[in-house]
């Protein structure tokens, strides 16, 4: 697994995978993002230095991005997203790790969380394997750290 910057190419493959049903069902907006809201999102991402889209690779087959947003003192919240064909073959943990360490590589880390729908138990069990600890639950929703 090797991850790198999305480029504009990506774009419309980070939309069809965010429009994916099963993702739109545990993500915080369920519903589907129209392509000129998914084009504006996407380009003031690639725009901003405190945030980094990452595209996974498994050979040269795109399988899911990692995004890493940041905020003061080396703080980042983390988002993972596979594509849909990349389901089941135990994929995601491989990519947050090396989402993180290319994170390490870039930025000043201070910490990493990560916000995951309560009802998500897959989710839930790739982050807690890429080792992070739940931190706190509310409405629905649990907070994990990466320790």
């Amino acid at each position: 697994m090797t991850v790198r910057p999305a480029t504009g190419a990506d774009s419309r493959a980070v939309w069809e995978w965010r429009n994916d049903p099963v993702t739109r069902a545990v993500s915080v907006t369920t519903g589907e993002v129209p392509w000129a809201g998914h084009s504006s999102w996407f380009e003031a991402v690639l725009a901003d230095p405190s945030r980094h889209l990452l595209v996974g690779l498994c050979g040269d087959e795109p399988i899911g991005v990692v995004r890493f947003d940041g905020s003061a003192l080396g703080a980042w919240e983390v988002s993972v997203n596979l594509a849909p064909t990349a389901r089941g073959r135990r994929l995601a943990v491989p990519l947050l790790l090396a989402g993180r360490a290319w994170l390490g590589e870039h930025e000043r880390v201070e910490s990493v969380k990560a916000l995951v729908s309560g009802s998500n138990e897959a989710s839930l069990r790739t982050f807690r394997s890429a080792g992070y600890v739940e931190s706190s639950t509310a409405n629905g929703w649990t907070t994990l750290l990466l320790q």
